[in-house]
């Protein structure tokens, strides 16, 4: 799978995520020429560690259309930001980004202490985790307490978070509350450029901070070192 992204804008971030309130890590070291020509990897710098002093930690993958699938690309995200950072990764998909619930028939239990994420969530790789949005989507009074302790229990247990939803899933105005920033994502030769400008304004109502694009599935007609030197 070829990636490429575009950087419509960067800012210097002065809001403080949703998702995230521990302590701020230092930023890792920058990855070694050959990783960069990793595709994921050379994403996931750009989006999390744009620079030596600026650190992201919650990041929106917002699909522009149905078949812009963003779930294998968060995964390969997550995985090179958990390798090169060596923190704790937590992956958020809609219901609709995900093949299969590994939640799914289970109720929450009476309160959400400490760990108790892990019963509802997967292991998808060392220190990356997918977690089901519905950890987040019940109000105060139900059983499984209220929206604010389960955030405050994935804050404390993780250091990243990769959010993942087509921009017309109902998950995604709750989602672009708990990021920091947003990148949409399109597919080459299928994405029209209708719904790509949609998905933009409808991230940009939502107050998102908006990266860029990530064209998938894109082919390139020369070979991969020249096209890197045009």
């Amino acid at each position: 799978m070829s990636v490429g992204a575009q950087v419509w804008k960067h800012i210097i971030p002065t809001v403080n995520p949703v998702l995230h309130r521990k302590p701020p890590m230092a930023v890792p070291a920058p990855p070694s020429d050959h990783q960069q020509n990793e595709p994921a990897l050379a994403l996931m710098q750009q989006l999390f560690f744009p620079r030596a002093t600026l650190r992201r930690t919650s990041v929106l993958l917002a699909a522009a259309d149905e078949p812009s699938k963003a779930s294998a690309l968060g995964e390969k995200i997550a995985v090179s930001l958990a390798q090169l950072s060596g923190g704790m990764v937590g992956i958020i998909y809609s219901a609709s980004s995900v093949q299969r619930n590994p939640w799914e028939g289970k109720g929450l239990p009476a309160g959400f202490g400490r760990g108790l994420w892990q019963m509802y969530s997967s292991r998808l790789a060392e220190r990356v985790w997918q977690i089901p949005v519905t950890l987040l989507g019940h109000e105060p009074n139900d059983k499984g307490g209220s929206t604010n302790d389960r955030l405050k229990e994935l804050r404390s247990s993780f250091d990243y978070f990769l959010l993942s939803a087509a921009i017309s899933d109902c998950e995604m105005p709750t989602l672009c509350n708990l990021c920091e920033a947003a990148v949409l994502v399109l597919t080459a030769n299928v994405t029209r450029r209708e719904a790509a400008v949609n998905a933009k304004e409808q991230l940009l109502r939502q107050g998102v901070t908006l990266l860029g694009t990530v064209l998938d599935q894109r082919t390139m007609p020369i070979p991969d070192s020249i096209y890197r030197r045009l």
